[in-house]
């Protein structure tokens, strides 16, 4: 028989002979809520409920049902049910999108710790795409209607190397990036997400798959994106609120701190200041160089007499 894998608190504690494992039981060493598995088996099962098939007589009385249940409650991770957009099935496309709205910006913390960490990607792409495209439809809306009211406010932006209106130009812009912007936001899903979970990873809080951190990305941006619908200023506080509630999400769903999470979805962007810092700081040094080395081959003014 193939040897024995036994688990405790998702840390393997190694590979072991039948002997060594009965042993392990009587003594102490092996728990009822340690996971056993080997080959042949599908999943991993508690130790307490395989030891009688394997023909390992269960001392009393740690290896009884009973004393099994509290050790598996604590170490065994739970499966969320949430948000209401997994659901829509059931209660409805238009229910479940304003109730996962609602739920997302007004109670992150419950949210995202009901979160569901499997199912795919599928559900939480479609609802970021849809969410966010029609956002971005309505914004530019207000675009169209405020060029529409005036005019000139674009006009030193716009070419005038069509026979359309200059608003007419920028409107036929506008609706193209409509059209586009589903594709965009699903590639923007997948870069931002995996951006993110590297940096979590690198600063050890990514404590579950790529598939939680892409979750909470696409359930947190779209739902902060819902307030474009604010003219003016919608766009800026749907960005405030959506680094927000990643930051929750992402303390909740990857169980990891608070700062982990703050400094993962900053540093991207600390990361491209300094860069463009050190080289808007080269090129300034380059310029400085070139026109003193310019100023320096000039002729001396002459006297005057």
């Amino acid at each position: 028989m193939s040897n024995i894998h036994i688990a405790r608190n998702h840390q393997s504690l190694g590979s072991f002979s039948e002997a060594a494992v009965r042993e392990g039981i009587h003594s102490g060493r092996f728990a009822a809520g340690d996971l056993a598995w080997r080959d042949g088996m599908a999943e991993w099962k508690p130790l307490g409920e395989m030891a009688p098939q394997w023909g390992m007589e269960l001392p009393p009385p740690s290896l009884t049902p009973a004393s099994m249940d509290e050790p598996l409650t604590a170490t065994l991770p739970v499966d969320g049910e949430g948000p209401a957009w997994e659901e829509r099935e059931r209660i409805g496309i238009f229910a479940a999108l304003s109730q996962t709205i609602g739920d997302v910006l007004l109670r992150p913390t419950q949210t995202f710790a009901t979160m569901k960490q499997t199912g795919g990607l599928a559900n939480p792409l479609l609802y970021f795409v849809l969410v966010s495209s029609a956002m971005f439809a309505v914004s530019a809306f207000y675009q169209i209607a405020m060029t529409t009211m005036n005019p000139a406010l674009f006009a030193p932006k716009i070419p005038h190397a069509t026979s359309l209106p200059t608003g007419s130009s920028f409107s036929v812009a506008l609706i193209g990036s409509v059209l586009l912007s589903p594709a965009l936001y699903v590639v923007s899903a997948f870069i931002s997400s995996g951006i993110t979970h590297l940096c979590l990873k690198l600063l050890g809080g990514a404590n579950r798959p790529f598939e939680t951190t892409f979750r909470v990305i696409c359930y947190a941006q779209a739902s902060a994106a819902v307030l474009n619908i604010i003219p003016l200023c919608g766009s800026l506080v749907g960005v405030i609120w959506g680094a927000y509630a990643i930051i929750i999400g992402l303390k909740e769903a990857q169980h990891t701190e608070g700062w982990r999470a703050t400094l993962a979805i900053t540093l991207p962007g600390l990361l491209c200041c300094g860069l463009l810092l050190l080289l808007g700081t080269a090129a300034g040094l380059g310029i400085a160089e070139l026109s003193h080395q310019m100023g320096g081959g000039l002729p001396s003014l002459p006297k005057l007499p």
